[in-house]
């Protein structure tokens, strides 16, 4: 049978390293993909830079509202074990601002509205977080661990309380701002022309599909738990014996 190429065709055919139709769509996704990862990595660039900003002095500086936080109580703050307190109290306290000074807000009780104080509590820490406070043994002591159901989720969580909260009181000052931000035009164009781009071309999926290995979802870290059932794997008799039996006896 004759040879459907030549002899010195088939060596230029073999040498060339000609693509097959796959290699070639290989190639054209694998050169976007690399298109993308590089537009996710100018994005966290730019998102970088805005949490870096720069501020100027106010001249004169302006009030803005109130700012409210504890400090230690009168007799507390007198007594030896002042300094004590004052380190604990810097690892657990919590400002809240507001516009009204009486930090009173409105609230629908029974179908009126009725001014009701808004709450302020010290600052409770996860397990992780009390660990990386390094707490001294004594001031170990005074917290306790609780379950609590998290802002997020549906699990209740432990966490670390103070057990000995009555030792601070709240304290209004008004809140002075004394340094204004500078807003770059052009780092936001920037980010507004990308993200632009991102969205009318739908590239978001694609380059979160490339990039997953660096999210993290709030289940990986709270798996749900099992709901084990009490009467898998046991006869009649021995559910009677556990649930009838036990309690007459």
């Amino acid at each position: 049978m004759d040879k459907l190429f030549s002899d010195e065709l088939q060596y230029y055919i073999a040498s060339a390293r000609l693509k097959t139709a796959r290699q070639k769509r290989r190639a054209v996704i694998t050169a976007r993909d690399k298109e993308l990862l590089r537009l996710d990595k100018y994005q966290r660039e730019l998102w970088r830079r805005t949490r870096e900003p720069l501020y100027v002095p106010l001249k004169p500086p302006v009030q803005k509202g109130y700012v409210r936080f504890f400090v230690l109580r009168d007799d507390v703050a007198r007594g030896k074990q002042a300094s004590f307190f004052e380190n604990i109290l810097l690892k657990i306290n919590t400002k809240e601002y507001f516009h009204r000074k009486d930090f009173k807000k409105k609230k629908r009780v029974r179908g009126k509205k009725v001014w009701v104080d808004k709450g302020q509590f010290l600052r409770t820490l996860s397990l992780s977080e009390f660990q990386k406070l390094r707490f001294t043994h004594e001031e170990a002591a005074l917290f306790e661990e609780r379950m609590e159901m998290p802002r997020y989720g549906n699990k209740e969580v432990p966490v670390m309380v103070f057990k000995e909260p009555w030792r601070f009181v709240l304290r209004v000052r008004p809140h002075i701002l004394t340094h204004q931000r500078i807003v770059d035009p052009v780092l936001e164009s920037q980010i507004q022309e990308l993200n632009n781009y991102i969205t009318s071309r739908r590239l978001e999926p694609r380059m979160h599909w490339l990039t997953q290995s660096r999210h993290n979802s709030w289940k990986r870290w709270n798996p749900a738990g099992k709901n084990k059932d009490p009467y898998k794997n046991k006869n009649l008799l021995q559910i009677m014996q556990e649930e009838y039996y036990d309690i007459i006896d």
